[in-house]
């Protein structure tokens, strides 16, 4: 791209900020008192986390009436950047603050700080861009590193060119999973009324799920828990094959089928993310001989 083209798309990103800043200020002199999320739930995770077969979990024990808005970008309007993308009247009356009354509004962050995703700049103007909430709840989701880096090496390795940016499998990949890892353990506190959902016990427990449901005031039904969700392209290895047979899929065993692959086996041996994988997952079987090997 040529200086001109970057200096003009400056400019253009420049005045659309501006006239979003002056609607910002113009409708906060006329903001309602109005609740329109009956519940709210940010749910917040790194990709091939599960992130979206939980949603899909939740929605379904809440039943009717779900808004979901995903894959967000931090410090901004969701409805607007989502308005950017898809350009649906609906969700510009929503930018504009034309609320509907939602049973329940689920908004999810993948891969990022949690610093920025409750950033001064999105949580001052929370109720002028999503509307007052009655509840509120901050869901945290966690996998192991080791099976979730292996999905996202085995992802990045399935994706077309064009795609793999979006799949980080570097160092900056343990940055946000020890980011996540750390406010999990509450050794940080960036998250309000949090629940922070271990994707492990998650799969193989049924009272965790119960438990789980009764934390966010949720019927429990385990209805959906057997589907793949198709966002993303399903399971990175096994795409939508057995979906309505999740419980079928070794999930807790994804890292044994990338370990000759030099950029998963480089994730995994960084010694902090042992650590605080083993404070939360316990120790993985069989990774200690790997590591060995490898020191």
């Amino acid at each position: 791209m040529s200086q001109l083209h970057q200096f003009l798309n400056k400019l253009r990103r420049i005045k659309k900020n501006f006239g979003y800043s002056v609607q910002d200020l113009t409708r906060s002199f006329n903001q309602s008192s109005k609740i329109i999320n009956h519940k709210e739930i940010r749910v917040i995770g790194l990709k091939r986390s599960g992130n979206h077969a939980i949603i899909n979990w939740i929605s379904k024990q809440h039943g009717e009436n779900v808004t979901h808005l995903n894959d967000l970008q931090v410090k901004a309007n969701p409805y607007r950047s989502l308005y950017e993308y898809h350009r649906t009247e609906k969700l510009r009356q929503e930018a504009l603050g034309n609320f509907t009354e939602k049973e329940l509004l689920i908004y999810s962050y993948e891969d990022q700080l949690l610093e920025d995703i409750v950033h001064p700049s999105f949580e001052n103007k929370h109720d002028l861009y999503l509307g007052k909430s009655a509840k509120r709840y901050d869901v945290l989701i966690l996998r192991d590193p080791f099976n979730c880096f292996a999905s996202r090496v085995k992802m990045y390795i399935n994706l077309n060119q064009d795609k793999k940016k979006e799949i980080l499998i570097t160092n900056e990949s343990v940055k946000l999973w020890l980011n996540h890892a750390k406010e999990f353990l509450g050794e940080t506190q960036f998250l309000n009324n949090k629940i922070c959902v271990n994707y492990n016990l998650w799969c193989a427990d049924i009272d965790y799920r119960r438990k789980l449901a009764e934390e966010l005031g949720l019927e429990f039904t385990d209805a959906e828990f057997e589907q793949v969700r198709s966002y993303g392209g399903g399971s990175s290895f096994e795409g939508m094959n057995l979906s309505g047979q999740a419980s079928k899929m070794k999930l807790t065993e994804r890292w044994k089928l990338m370990l000759d692959n030099p950029d998963f086996v480089k994730l995994i041996c960084d010694p902090e993310l042992i650590k605080y994988s083993n404070k939360i997952f316990g120790e993985m079987s069989g990774l200690e001989l790997l590591l060995q090997e490898i020191s």
